[in-house]
């Protein structure tokens, strides 16, 4: 196993990093970057689908983005040229490979690279291993299973979760490797200079003089929103000044079946579908939301949960998201994932006084500034990979299997 006394030199992997990717991008990224400012040669592997947005960018982090062919772009990420890459990279740049997620070649490489280079591997699952996500499109998913995701997975010297949750299912599954339990961190915006509701008006008129009821994730059968949407036909005429707003990007074609149920059910005036929402746009509608709402069935964290608490938005999401804290902190509801506690979560928030709601968000704000900040994420990773390759006593995020 390879040390080096000088600097620790570690390389995230991961599939993309794509704007329209969603959460993963951003947390890859952000990780990375926060690593460098603590002297650590923070290296990044990865593919660009150029017809995925930008990538998102970095400081002080070197970023190896292999343009992805059409092949690659059909067959899950299968690239040999960028795998010939990571093996000559890990060869003579890096102590230690943390890959994120599963399923596509490049995680594959990760593995390849670190048993071929001697290098100690940490698998973080980012929500892949929940029973929902496995049983997600399962037909696909069993033979990468058997050809080589069960062998990447038991090659990890050690796995990442992002909640208690997503460590047990690491657990259910028979891996006995420790497990680093570090949450995502979350950029904290500047809450004196915020983007205004106008940044907004002119490409969605209708959302003008209402309150906003905002779900902002990607698009996806697993988030929820066809019983946001079945739930929120039963109270539109209850409160005709809130309007729902479902922002995010849809790389599946899910969205059109969503627009559908929607005029299905007559909700066109009362619903507004954005798409992606990046820079200005997206900070103008997580400041100025009056409630953020995440029906999910799965997630290994939820990012966009604490993005919505870092701008002081009370959240409404399901126990399908890891968040007890919303209730430990006042900061919002975590609630059954079914249409009925949806709905009676709904009436009481949107019925409760605005002095109350925000006083809930800056609640949530406090939440985020203590437990997900980048520089404390970066701390705890960063003990992590020096236990790995010096050995010692384990930091207090490792989890041991007795």
């Amino acid at each position: 196993m390879k040390t080096n006394t000088k600097q620790l030199r570690v390389c995230q992997v991961v599939a993309s990093i794509n704007e329209v990717v969603g959460g993963p991008a951003y947390s890859v990224t952000n990780l990375a970057q926060s690593l460098s400012e603590l002297q650590i040669c923070s290296h990044l592997f990865t593919l660009d689908y150029q017809n995925a947005g930008k990538q998102v960018p970095t400081i002080n982090v070197n970023v190896h983005s292999y343009s992805a062919t059409k092949l690659a772009k059909y067959l899950r990420g299968f690239q040999p040229s960028a795998n010939y890459a990571l093996q000559q990279i890990a060869s003579c740049e890096l102590d230690l490979i943390h890959n994120h997620g599963l399923w596509m070649f490049p995680n594959l490489y990760a593995r390849q690279a670190a048993v071929n280079n001697n290098l100690p591997l940490i698998i973080s699952p980012r929500g892949m291993l929940e029973s929902w996500s496995l049983r997600n499109s399962w037909f696909k998913k069993l033979p990468a299973w058997y050809l080589y995701e069960q062998q990447n997975l038991q090659k990890a010297i050690a796995f990442h979760a992002t909640s208690d949750e997503e460590a047990k299912s690491i657990r259910q599954l028979n891996f006995r490797q420790p497990i680093a339990l570090i949450p995502n961190g979350v950029s904290l915006p500047n809450l004196s200079n915020l983007p205004n509701r106008e940044i907004l008006f002119k490409q969605f008129p209708e959302i003008t003089k209402k309150k906003w009821l905002l779900f902002l994730s990607r698009i996806h059968p697993k988030k929820g929103i066809d019983n946001l949407l079945y739930v929120w036909k039963k109270l539109i005429t209850q409160f005709p000044d809130w309007h729902l707003i479902i922002a995010g990007p849809d790389l599946i074609g899910y969205q059109a079946k969503l627009e559908q149920l929607t005029a299905q059910l007559e909700l066109q005036p009362r619903v507004t579908f954005t798409g992606m929402l990046s820079g200005e746009q997206k900070a103008s509608a997580l400041c100025n939301a009056d409630l953020f709402v995440l029906p999910t069935h799965s997630e290994n964290f939820g990012i966009a949960i604490a993005e919505s608490l870092a701008y002081g938005v009370p959240v409404i999401t399901t126990k399908g998201a890891p968040w007890k804290d919303l209730e430990g902190y006042g900061c919002g509801w975590w609630i059954e994932d079914n249409q009925q506690a949806l709905m009676d979560v709904l009436i009481e928030a949107i019925e409760m006084p605005e002095s109350q709601r925000q006083a809930m968000g800056l609640k949530g704000r406090n939440l985020v500034e203590t437990k997900y900040s980048w520089s404390v994420i970066a701390k705890d990773m960063a003990s992590v990979y020096h236990w790995i390759l010096n050995g010692g006593s384990p930091p207090s995020c490792i989890q041991v299997n007795e």
